[in-house]
């Protein structure tokens, strides 16, 4: 305790204390403003987490929608924080497979005025009515449709390094498996298939398997390059 030892005339002393100690209700209230003020950081957070994934929507054209009620989460992982619930039928934009689990779509909804992004199971998205057309790929098992070919099944040319989106599709009832570098693709029921490809000055290589009940029934490898 810190204080001052006063001498009177008989030689006697007292001590004053000059900061008496705080009470125990005194420590409890400090303690109890220290947590509220720890929350409110935290809900800030969340707000910020919140606002930050929203936007505008514009005249975004959605073409796919919930085939029933789920969830749509920050990450590929139902463990992952809730972004928002979507309803049977409600409409979505399909970006692309989650690069770690081809099972979960990246995908933006409607939320209130605005928009979001997150991740949703791939079983519960699908292509709205009208727009489920099977593509045909004419007697190739395996088509590439976007980019082009600057030589048929062997070179695509993009304009410089960076992720391309590449498009293909297979022939129906001929193939049920895409194996694209070691990483199995999603086909979608209209027998398409998407995946990204990050292309350096060097170049990449594309390797395609088709598969028909475990079995290799088609290989297509061709080359991307930056060029023109």
């Amino acid at each position: 305790m810190n204080g001052k030892i006063n001498l009177n005339s008989e030689n006697s002393f007292e001590i004053k204390a000059e900061k008496p100690f705080k009470s125990f209700k005194d420590l409890i209230d400090k303690a109890n403003k220290e947590k509220e003020i720890e929350a409110k950081q935290s809900e800030i957070k969340d707000l910020q987490d919140e606002i930050g994934g929203l936007a505008d929507c514009g005249d975004i054209p959605f073409n796919h929608k919930a085939s029933s009620g789920a969830k749509v989460y920050q990450k590929p992982s139902s463990k992952s924080k809730i972004v928002a619930n979507v309803k049977k039928g409600q409409e979505m934009l399909f970006i692309s497979p989650s690069q770690k689990n081809k099972s979960w779509y990246y995908v933006k909804i409607k939320k209130d005025a605005s928009c979001a992004d997150g991740y949703i199971q791939q079983k519960f998205v699908i292509k709205k009515a009208g727009e489920d057309k099977v593509v045909k790929v004419g007697p190739k098992l395996i088509e590439i449709n976007q980019p082009s070919w600057a030589e048929e099944d062997k070179l695509i040319l993009i304009d410089a390094e960076g992720t391309v989106s590449i498009t293909g599709a297979i022939q129906e009832g001929k193939i049920d498996q895409i194996i694209i570098n070691e990483d199995e693709e999603i086909i979608n029921s209209d027998n398409s298939f998407t995946f990204l490809l990050f292309v350096p000055n060097s170049g990449s290589e594309v390797r395609i398997i088709g598969n028909k009940d475990g079995k290799k029934v088609k290989e297509l490898t061709f080359k991307v390059k930056v060029g023109k």
